[in-house]
Formats: C-alpha cells, structure tokens, sequence
C-alpha cells in the first residue's frame, strides 16, 4: 500500500511540474470556420422571418381592430331634398410598428402598403352616375296650401238671415234674426223679418216700439218701419204724432194702402180734411170695395160741405153692408140730414 501510494504521490506531483511547464495553448477556431458559422445563422433566421411576419400580422390585427361605436339616435327627418349621396371617410389603418426582423429589407413594409390602400379602396362606395340623356330630376314642390277664408261679420249675419228664412219654427227664427243683428245691426232683411215676427206672434208693444224707434234710426224712410209705429201712436190716440211719422215719407210716391189709411185718419182725426178728402179719393179708386174708405169720404166732404157728393159717398158705404149697425145708423141719420 505504501508503494502505492508513493507511487500515486510521484504521479502528482510530475503532472503538476509538466502543468506548471509547459506553455498554455488557446483554441481558436480556424478564420474559414467562424464565416461558415455566420451563414448558418443567416440562412436560419431567413427561414423563421415569414413565420415571424405572420405572427406579427396576426396579433396586430387582433389588437387594432377598431372600437365598434354604437349606433347614435336619427336626428329628426328634415324637408325632402335632392342632395348628392355622401361618400363616407375610409376607416383609418394604424401601421403595425416593425419587428427588428424587419429593419434589414424594405419587402414587408411594401407589402403592408399595398394591403392597406387596397382595403382603403375596397371600403369607398361606388356612387352611381346618371345617364347622360337622363332628364333632370324636377324639385319637389309642396303642394300649395288654399287659404281659409274667414267670413266678416256681415257675411256671418247674412249666413244667419238665410237660415232664419228657411226655419221652422218661431223661436228659433228670433234667435237667428237677433244673433244676425248683433253681428250687423244694419241688415235690412233682418230686421223687416224680425219686427214681422214679432207682429205676428203679439209681442209686447213696448218692445216693438223700442224695435221700430232703433231701426227708423238707421232707416229713416222705410216704409214698414214708417207704418208700424204710426199705427202704435194711433193705437195710443196720438194722431199728430202718427201724422208727423208718416209724412217722413212723401204720400205723392205711396201706393201701399195701409199707409195712405193711416195718414187719412190722421188728417181726419187733426180736422185736416182737404188733404184727408184727397187720400180718401185715391182709396175709394184703388179698393172700391172697402166700405171703410166711402164712409171716410163721405165724413171729410160731409165737413167741407160737399152736400151732394157727401150723399152719394154716403150710400156707396151703406151698399157695401159690411159696417156695424152702430154705423149703418149714423149713415142713415146723415142722409136723411143731406136730403
């Protein structure tokens, strides 16, 4: 064991002296190697740079993709108008930033070119072209609004009469006329088809005198008007004042009889006689019939000592036998005076 181990020892330590003597050599690979390593990892990373591109494309289409915006509320429509279709903007392309990979060569960032306008392009619509001997469009043109034309005052009373004319029924003619009246208290037939209404359904007189005094205002020479309120103020025993209301009209221009009566009892009963003698004679020619009109005669020459022409005045009233007994008796007595 111990020449063994001397043995060991002697071993040691000569190759610690030939360690410690001999010179120390570097290896280095040989000039022609070390460019043939480089082509290695040219043609390598050659390989891997399409699958790296790929990638890149990739994940940088799935990170950019624009945010979809929500739909916004349409603004309310507006007129119709002809306007051009508007071409909307291309959606904008952010660049993928490029790989280191890609910084040696120019083909990927002209290909990333060539896919962006082209997508550009895909995304602008197509705005049709009208044909060339295509008529023009014509504007379109709201249909004119025909005005509504508002009735005056005058025209609504005037609507009114009409109904009043065609009514039924009393109280639904008076309420017409008024209501046609408060709208223009100057409608003439208004006013003649109230006041003969009224008349007819015996109304208060004092509301007809208020009446007639209001519409002789505004038509002094009516010759209803002129007739009603004399016959009031004869009905009150006011013989000048039915005269003065009947001479407002000349009695030369009157046929109506009506007033040529009153206005020949008004003269009668003032003691007027020529001219009551002379209005009687125009009734006596107009209604030979009436008994009434002889007898008036007969009184005004009786008073103007007309004897002969008073009895005969006298009989021609007594023929007619339509008087009352009271005045068949005066006749009588006053022909028995004549003769």
């Amino acid at each position: 064991m111990s020449l063994i181990n001397q043995m060991l020892r002697d071993l040691e330590q000569r190759n610690t002296a030939n360690a410690t003597s001999a010179p120390k050599l570097e290896l280095r690979p040989a000039p022609h190697t070390q460019h043939q390593r480089r082509w290695y990892w040219l043609i390598a990373f050659a390989l891997t740079l399409p699958v790296h591109y790929v990638w890149r494309q990739t994940h940088s289409t799935q990170t950019e993709q624009p945010a979809v915006a929500a739909p916004a509320m349409a603004p309310p429509a507006a007129p119709a108008q002809i306007s051009a279709p508007t071409v909307p903007e291309p959606p904008k392309v952010t660049l993928p930033e490029a790989s280191p990979a890609n910084t040696g060569g120019t083909e990927p960032a002209a290909i990333k070119t060539e896919q962006i306008i082209q997508s550009s392009k895909a995304v602008e619509p197509e705005v049709p072209q009208p044909p060339a001997n295509a008529a023009p469009i014509p504007p379109i043109v709201a249909p004119a609004v025909k005005p509504v034309k508002t009735q005056t005052p005058a025209e609504q009373a005037d609507a009114l009469y009409r109904r009043a004319k065609t009514g039924k029924s009393a109280p639904m003619i008076d309420a017409l006329l008024r209501d046609a009246l408060q709208l223009n208290p100057s409608h003439l037939g208004a006013r003649t088809l109230l006041l003969q209404t009224l008349l007819k359904a015996h109304a208060n007189p004092e509301e007809i005198a208020d009446f007639v005094q209001e519409s002789l205002q505004l038509f002094p020479d009516n010759l209803l008007f002129v007739k009603t309120q004399a016959h009031l103020y004869v009905q009150q025993k006011n013989f000048a004042a039915a005269t003065n209301t009947l001479e407002q009209i000349n009695p030369d221009s009157v046929d109506d009889t009506t007033y040529l009566s009153l206005l020949a009892a008004g003269y009668q009963q003032q003691q007027r006689f020529p001219p009551a003698e002379r209005i009687y004679q125009r009734l006596t020619q107009q209604q030979p019939e009436k008994a009434e009109h002889w007898l008036g005669l007969a009184i005004c020459q009786d008073k103007l000592n007309q004897t002969q022409a008073a009895a005969q005045a006298y009989q021609q009233a007594l023929d007619k036998n339509t008087l009352h007994a009271d005045v068949v008796n005066y006749i009588k007595q006053r022909l028995s005076a004549l003769n």
